[in-house]
């Protein structure tokens, strides 16, 4: 693996728990850690994606609520209509 790809496996890691509310306690930390070095003794070739997926498993979490894409829709005026 690139150095590159070694930055993105831990910060990807540490996003997606701090963007999915969990909160990065010791123990928290531990455990991403051990699931990182884990898939790097493996040498996986999909690290960056096996890493979302076993997440959940090794911290316990049941859902990880994420964002949405966007704003709702709500309709609006901006004041073109003159009232006649």
């Amino acid at each position: 693996m690139q150095d590159i790809v070694y930055e993105d496996l831990f910060s990807r890691t540490f996003g997606y728990l701090r963007q999915g509310g969990v909160s990065l306690t010791r123990d928290t930390a531990l455990a991403a850690l051990r699931l990182i070095e884990e898939l790097l003794v493996s040498d996986s070739r999909d690290a960056l994606e096996r890493v979302v997926v076993e997440l959940p498993r090794h911290l316990d979490i049941s859902d990880i609520s994420l964002p949405l894409p966007c704003p709702p829709v709500n309709r609006g005026s901006i004041g073109y209509w003159n009232g006649r």
